[in-house]
């Protein structure tokens, strides 16, 4: 058992917080103290000082193609390269995904693997190696699957009925590109949307490009209320960010992901907002905060993220180093997530772990 304090703490309350420390025990936040009772109940504790540092969740996600992997060496790096960046949730999609299987990777990096099936090449025989594969896992609970979907409109009717059965039996998440579909005509768009309502797609279906798919698609997307998947690279274009922020938190899920092992640019895109809204909650009210951490959790089982820090939560987060690029006015003052960027990144804290990144 040991005690974290840093100077700043965001709890999940959605408030950064000065003079409160983490007690953890291995991987689990056994609770958050008040700075001033430390000396009198937990003085034979050890405890890590973080002078001038700020704490904040695994605001972080990844959704990463591997086949560029061919070796185990190859994608060890690319998955700590990753970790390097702050990122502790990795989505891996590979089409080989059994060789992928049998690597072993950094402990402290929950990885969802994505099985791509590819209209062009899938028969009803790679839907039986698939239910083998997730039978023989079963019994372990780091392995967690999900379906990726590859020229959907090629797809044979019964075969898709029959992947979208199993899918939801067994409750895996299913990858839907819209760009794939964005050249169809409005009547085939409306045919498509129909069809997958009928077998059920929409259950358990996460989409990519939403940001740019055509308006028609875009409403049935927020008809049905799917979630979304948005790349960093996505937000390069201002229009982008106005239409992601235009989605209406309560009905719009979201999640924000980096598809390149050494970007992430959640911190750029605070910066944007803040140019763009004079709201002091801007997060809050849009949701960004959920879409990089209570959202992910559809990809990974419920013990493996904790996405905000609170007492018995998993104890992982990221330490930025806020005089590193930014000395504030007044000891006083407060920081900003706004304030933060991958070049602050002092330490990754994954299930109790702690890995300092040099500068």
């Amino acid at each position: 058992m040991f005690i974290v304090s840093p100077k700043w703490v965001y709890l999940s309350n959605k408030k950064i917080e000065c003079n409160k420390s983490l007690l953890i025990d291995r991987s689990i936040i056994v609770d958050i103290l008040v700075n001033d009772k430390i000396n009198k109940t937990y003085q034979r504790i050890p405890r890590i000082n973080y002078k001038s540092h700020l704490m904040v969740p695994t605001f972080s996600e990844s959704y990463i193609n591997v086949n560029d992997c061919d070796t185990e060496q190859k994608y060890s790096r690319k998955i700590n390269n990753l970790f390097l960046n702050g990122v502790t949730r990795v989505q891996v999609v590979a089409n080989d995904y059994k060789k992928i299987l049998k690597y072993d990777t950094l402990t402290n990096v929950n990885i969802s693997n994505k099985i791509t099936l590819d209209s062009f090449k899938c028969t009803y025989k790679d839907i039986k190696d698939i239910l083998k594969t997730i039978d023989f896992y079963k019994s372990d609970t780091s392995k967690v699957f999900s379906i990726n979907l590859l020229n959907i409109i090629n797809f044979e009717k019964d075969l898709m009925i029959k992947i979208s059965s199993i899918c939801n039996e067994l409750n895996l998440s299913i990858d839907i590109h819209l760009n794939e579909i964005n050249n169809l005509s409005d009547n085939e768009t409306n045919m498509l949307f129909k069809f997958w309502e009928e077998i059920n797609l929409f259950n358990n279906c996460v989409v990519h490009d939403f940001l740019t798919s055509k308006k028609l698609i875009q409403t049935y997307i927020n008809k049905y209320k799917i979630l979304m998947l948005v790349k960093y690279s996505e937000l390069l274009d201002i229009e982008n960010v106005k239409l992601l922020l235009s989605l209406k938190p309560n009905s719009n899920r979201y999640i924000l992901v980096s598809d390149l092992e050494n970007t992430y640019k959640l911190y750029d895109l605070f910066k944007v907002i803040n140019l763009l809204s004079e709201n002091q909650k801007t997060f809050d009210n849009r949701k960004i905060i959920n879409s990089v951490t209570s959202n992910t959790l559809n990809f990974f089982s419920e013990t493996s993220s904790s996405g905000i820090i609170e007492k018995d939560g998993l104890a992982s987060f990221n330490i930025f180093d806020i005089n590193s690029k930014r000395l504030l006015w007044r000891d006083e003052d407060y920081p900003t997530l706004a304030d933060l960027d991958n070049e602050s990144l002092a330490a990754v804290w994954s299930s109790g772990e702690c890995v300092n990144i040099k500068t």
